[in-house]
């Protein structure tokens, strides 16, 4: 019994593990994970189940694994149509496996599965808590499993013994892989995220534009650059300097979505890409942000009458051609550089 726990948890860590370094790794091979993104996750959460049925748990002559420990954690990472393609391939795995006393419940438990896990997760989705949906989503794929054994097997008091001790084995993993997720994540955000503003840093900002350059996808770059900065740090204080810098930081991350993102990619200076986005509709939407900024006062957050406005230069062209990296940003600076020399706090388009 004991061997058989050790290897279920330790499929679930490196599984685990294997995870993290998808999560990791993502941004460096989007094109071909995006397009294939729940196809690869089934596949993988269908090895590792499979594994799990390999080194299923032996208590009393009955074998049990901790599935349904791995689809309560993919319906909450992974989502309901990887968890929902996960249990109907385990469900013909489990029938390769050949004909036993628990084939029929391992199929009922399949479907059962397909169609409460969807209704699970829109339940435990409306729940603030992180460690409160992957534990009711892991008591009730076992409380199904459970039912199932005492409607089938009528093993009531064995079962109860034996379930009982799924619960509090899964309850214990739950927070321990819960808590290593949340810090792995924690640390990889530090590594591709700007300390101060919150912000993706420059090595993100490189990955996004060479995915973009290998998918040939027509997009906009946008070079921005606070306004007298250097003011800031000499005239006041660097703390002043910090406050700025996060309030821009702030109005930036206010205009992010799945098609625009921001980047602090030096001191002062920051990026955004636009995909599918019009390019009229992308100079507008820089115009927004020019007048936001603008709107920041640092005066009532200091108390203090004499600090100038904050404004941005901005500088932006609009990718079609696929000649280069440096072209890109070639013509960007310069934009950002005549915006600079017109008076600052405007949007300049590249030629």
């Amino acid at each position: 019994m004991f061997i058989g726990i050790l290897a279920n948890m330790s499929i679930l860590l490196v599984s685990l593990y294997g995870y993290l370094s998808y999560y990791a790794n993502y941004g460096k091979f989007h094109s071909f994970f995006k397009a294939n993104e729940t196809l690869i996750n089934s596949i993988f959460v269908t090895i590792v189940g499979t594994l799990l049925i390999y080194f299923a748990i032996d208590i009393d002559g009955a074998k049990y694994d901790l599935r349904f420990l791995l689809l309560a954690f993919t319906v909450k990472y992974f989502g309901v149509k990887v968890s929902v393609i996960s249990a109907i391939s385990l469900m013909f795995v489990r029938l390769l496996w050949g004909v036993d006393d628990h084939m029929t419940i391992a199929i009922i438990y399949s479907l059962m599965l397909v169609f409460t896990l969807p209704l699970l997760k829109k339940i435990v989705s409306k729940l603030k808590s992180d460690i409160i949906q992957l534990l009711i989503l892991n008591y009730c794929c076992l409380a199904i499993g459970n039912f199932l054994n005492v409607i089938i097997l009528h093993n009531l008091w064995i079962d109860i013994h034996i379930y009982l001790f799924l619960y509090v084995i899964s309850t214990i993993m739950i927070f321990i892989f819960y808590f290593m997720i949340n810090d792995i994540r924690r640390m990889q955000k530090q590594s591709s995220h700007d300390y101060l503003t919150k912000m993706k840093n420059r090595s993100e900002f490189q990955n996004k534009i060479d995915m973009l350059v290998k998918k040939e996808k027509v997009f906009s770059l946008a070079i921005l650059d606070i306004d007298y900065f250097k003011m800031f740090n000499d005239s006041f204080t660097h703390l002043v300097g910090d406050l700025v810098l996060l309030e821009v930081g702030k109005v930036f991350l206010s205009f992010e979505t799945h098609q625009i993102n921001c980047y602090r990619i030096g001191g002062e200076e920051f990026a955004f890409t636009f995909e599918q986005t019009d390019f009229c509709e992308v100079e507008n939407r820089l115009e927004k942000i020019r007048l936001t900024v603008q709107k920041i006062n640092i005066n009532t957050l200091l108390s203090n009458e004499e600090i100038k406005e904050v404004t941005v230069s901005i500088g932006v062209t609009h990718v079609s051609t696929f000649s280069g990296v440096d072209n890109f940003m070639l013509r960007a600076d310069e934009a950002l550089y005549k915006a600079k020399e017109a008076g600052r706090n405007r949007v300049v388009v590249s030629d």
